[in-house]
């Protein structure tokens, strides 16, 4: 789909929340320490974050030619980890500073579809070498 969508649990309606970018093939969510929406745009290379206090978005361009952005996980620093498909490559980006990190896996595929993690530490499935990697940093 091309929308994220906020569930009513009490009475199972969702309500739909468009990315600014028109057809830019949302893929994963995850939140931040402060409640915002994170949303990785398969079609469009981007990553955005929805704050739904203020019904605000924020859009950044990966870098490079044509990137694809699959997954997204939100680390317990707030830092943003996002697999982008086509160059295999897990990247950080730091929403202070709004600056991107890359880091390459030792498998030459990759196909990271999720990401996961804890303190630390950032979990990366790899489908296309049945590997899990993990990605460890300082806080």
């Amino acid at each position: 789909g091309n929308y994220i969508a906020k569930i009513d649990f009490d009475t199972g309606q969702a309500t739909v929340i468009q990315p600014p970018t028109p057809n830019q093939g949302a893929r994963r969510v995850w939140p931040d320490s402060k409640g915002q929406i994170w949303v990785s745009e398969w079609n469009s290379g981007n990553v955005s974050r929805y704050d739904p206090k203020s019904n605000t978005w924020r859009t950044w361009k990966l870098p490079g030619d044509r990137p694809r952005t699959y997954a997204v996980y939100v680390d317990e620093t707030d830092k943003v980890w996002i697999a982008e498909w086509d160059k295999q490559l897990m990247m950080r980006f730091d929403p202070a500073s709004e600056k991107f990190e890359s880091f390459s896996s030792s498998s030459g595929s990759t196909n990271v579809r999720q990401i996961h993690g804890r303190k630390g530490e950032v979990w990366t499935p790899e489908s296309a070498s049945g590997k899990l990697v993990v990605y460890r940093y300082r806080q």
